[in-house]
């Protein structure tokens, strides 16, 4: 699948360009590019590769990664599903970095806290961003296969017209 977006927030444009790898679902491309909103002011790449200087050496790679002047990864964010072997190497090797992941509903954010306050050493390094209700599906519904959306985004909420529809997200933070 291809997402061809043409984005106006918080009075910028912006055009990125989506695939999706070879195992990955069609919906996580419109969650990709909703944390590419939600962050952006924050400037995160939806194509960082093992060629960016900040993943030098690294064997996994974020949904969107943002960097700094100096290059240096300043937000890692995950879409869905992440394991614990890849949060463990990732809070290890990016001790300055934000850690963000994004879950499609509450339930499955409050699952990932519960398990990452038992089973990991810093919890508290790692955000977890919930969908509230229903609105990750309608969020994946109106983008489809192409975005044109304009709004606000603040790192915890958009504020938008998707593709002719209005859309208000108040992200829950676990």
């Amino acid at each position: 699948m291809k997402i061809r977006c043409d984005l106006t927030f918080n009075g910028e444009n912006r055009r990125p360009y989506l695939v999706s790898g070879p195992s990955e679902p069609d919906d996580h491309l419109a969650h990709r590019i909703a944390a590419f909103i939600l962050f952006w002011n924050e400037k995160a790449m939806v194509d960082a590769t093992t060629k960016t200087p900040a993943l030098d050496n690294f064997e996994f790679l974020p949904d969107l990664l943002a960097v700094n002047d100096a290059g240096e990864a300043t937000v890692w964010i995950e879409c869905g599903t992440v394991t614990m072997n890849k949060l463990t190497k990732v809070t290890r090797r990016m001790p300055r970095a934000r850690i963000v992941i994004m879950k499609e509903n509450e339930r499955s954010a409050a699952d990932l806290r519960r398990d990452l306050d038992d089973q990991f050493d810093r919890p508290e390094r790692i955000e977890i961003l919930a969908w509230p209700g229903s609105t990750y599906k309608e969020w994946a519904k109106a983008v489809g296969d192409s975005i044109e959306a304009f709004g606000d985004a603040d790192g915890r909420s958009i504020n938008a017209v998707v593709n002719e529809q209005i859309m208000v997200i108040e992200f829950k933070l676990y």
